[in-house]
Order: structure tokens, then sequence, then C-alpha cells
């Protein structure tokens, strides 16, 4: 509060230290003016300076936008639970690897070891991103190493609860399933599939896409279509519901009538249940044409590796126990009535 001192006034501010500042004025309005000036510069100084942590989940979320939508959600996932572990106005720079490593320890607990290393490759992810774009000189997570996690066999069916499933279908699911066992594509491939762009019967030939790339942009791969694929995929043509999407909601009930899948959540639970099987998903069709592949009729890992587009030899090897020939060949060993065969002269399944 300013104080008059013989003909002027006298503006005081006392630091934390105890220090004080004093500064003359000729009015008590130009003194008290100065004291609130310093005291907002002040309080500017005391305030730390750099990137909070909030930012760089806004700005980490805002980058991710080119991913895939499964990869957004998990990534936007891991920003809330660690907003609510460190306070958003943390300093970045701030975050240390014990810091890291006493969220991941208490996620295992929590949910599992494997849901902790997923957390951390993100984590390990957003961070790099910090490196490369925000200047943030360390990366915390790089210090701390993924937590023992015992890996769970994925059910893939056998062919005999495939051959179940195929019956149980109708004519479209067939086409629609076949698509699948034909190809090896994940689930989303097969939705974004365009008469126009990724069906060429002339060539016989179909196209997949993904977005499972480092910077998120689409790749696509043209395969050969099988005997029974270009069989199956030309009736469909022919009695196809729309001119442009190959599979779309043909339910006229529904709000998305006309339009491609998106999810398709229920149909594996529901045609399972119809064929009397146990429930498998679409991912485990993916599994099943590699085990066919490498198991029934002993095609090369690297050949596989084509086939399901994996970049790393490793994943493949994740979807096969087994360690070159031309791609049609292959593609047509898939075929499920040469797989029936097979079984009816060996006698035994996969």
């Amino acid at each position: 509060m300013p104080y008059k001192e013989g003909k002027r006034w006298k503006g005081c501010i006392t630091l934390k230290n105890g220090k004080r500042i004093t500064k003359l004025f000729i009015t008590k309005k130009e003194a008290r003016e100065w004291e609130l000036s310093m005291k907002k510069d002040l309080l500017k100084q005391s305030q730390p300076s750099g990137l909070d942590f909030l930012t760089l989940c806004t700005k980490y979320v805002d980058f991710s936008a080119r991913f895939s939508k499964k990869v957004i959600a998990e990534k936007e996932a891991l920003c809330k639970k660690l907003l609510k572990c460190w306070k958003p106005e943390t300093l970045v720079t701030d975050i240390t690897p014990a810091m890291v490593l006493s969220y991941l320890t208490a996620q295992a607990k929590k949910r599992s070891p494997h849901a902790s290393n997923k957390d951390r490759k993100n984590m390990l992810a957003m961070f790099n991103f910090a490196n490369k774009f925000l200047n943030l000189a360390v990366n915390p997570v790089l210090k701390v190493e993924k937590l023992p996690a015992d890996s769970q066999p994925q059910y893939t069916p056998l062919t005999e609860d495939i051959l179940k499933v195929l019956l149980a279908s109708t004519k479209e699911e067939k086409v629609f399933l076949t698509s699948y066992l034909q190809t090896g594509a994940r689930r989303s491939e097969i939705f974004r599939w365009t008469w126009s762009q990724d069906i060429n019967f002339a060539k016989r030939e179909v196209r997949l896409g993904t977005r499972k790339t480092k910077d998120g942009s689409m790749e696509y791969v043209w395969l050969p279509m099988s005997d029974e694929l270009y069989t199956e995929l030309y009736w469909w043509w022919e009695h196809r519901p729309s001119d442009q999407y190959v599979f779309v909601v043909t339910d006229k009930d529904s709000l998305s009538f006309g339009q491609p899948y998106t999810t398709r959540r229920k149909f594996m639970h529901g045609i399972c249940k119809r064929a009397g099987v146990k429930e498998f998903g679409f991912h485990a069709l993916r599994r099943y044409v590699a085990s066919v592949l490498a198991d029934t009729h002993k095609i090369s890992a690297k050949t596989i590796q084509i086939i399901l587009r994996h970049k790393s030899i490793v994943t493949t090897e994740k979807y096969i126990h087994n360690i070159n020939r031309d791609l049609k060949g292959v593609m047509n060993l898939l075929s499920t009535e040469d797989n029936q065969e097979n079984k009816v002269s060996s006698g035994a399944g996969l």
C-alpha cells in the first residue's frame, strides 16, 4: 500500500525473501498502479514456464487423428488415465522414469501386465512425439522396461467349426465370410471394400488397405482371388444391393440401411450360436487362415507374412507354430472345399 514520504508517494513491494522494492511517485495513484503492475510481473515469474501435461495430451490426441479409430481410442483412454494420475498442470519436464514406473506398476496390478505394457507402448509413442515436435529433451519412458507378461493363447477355430458356420450362413453371409477366409483380411479391410477400387474381376484380384503404418497413412496391396472367392464375389456382384460398397447394411429397419459396415459387433456371436460352435471373432478367422496355410499346407512363414501383410516375421510367427510358392496357387489352398476333402481323407482336422 503506497504511503507518503515528504512531498511524494512511495510504492512498496515485499518479495518472498523479505527484500523490499520501493519507488517514489508524485501521486498516490501512480504509486498504487506501480505496485499492482509489479505484483503481476512477480506472479508471472513465480509460475513455472514450459509445456504442461494437459497441453501435451491435447496435442498428441490431435496428432493421432490420422490413425485408425481403435488406435485413437487407445491413446485417448491412456491420456484420461494419466491426467487422473498426474495433475494436468504438471510440467512434462518434471515427469520422471520413477513416475512412469509407478503408474505402470499400478496398472499391472489393477488390470494386467499385458494392459500395462500396452499403456507403456502408447506412452513411449507420446513422449517420442514430444521429442520430435515439442522439443522435449528426454523421454522418461525409455528407461522403464516392459513388465513380464504371460501371453494367453488365442482361440483359433477348427476346420469343422468353420464349415458348420458356413453351412449355417445365408448366401449373403457366406460371401461375407468367404471374403475373410480367402484373404486373411483384417475386419475393417473388408468393410472398406468398394466395387470400383478394390475388386478387379478381369485380373481376378482384390485390394486390401490398412492404416497399420508408422504415419497412419493408408497402405494398399493387391492379392489374387482364389477360385472360390471369385465365384462368391461374382455372384454377389450380380445381386449387389449397392453400386459403391461391396458390403452394406441390408436391414431396411436399421438407421444405417445402405451404409457400409463399421463394426458388425453381433454378427460373429449370432452366426456361431446358430451353428452351435464355440464363439470366435473376426480376428480368429485371420488366425485360422494362418493355421491352414502353415499346418495343413506347410506354407513357409515368409509367404504367410506376405499374405497377412505383417511388417515383421515375428508377428507372423505368433500366428503360426511352423517356419515358395506362387501366391495365386497359395490362395487357392484356402478353399474350404479342398480343406474338407483333406479332412475326410486324413481322418483328422487341424
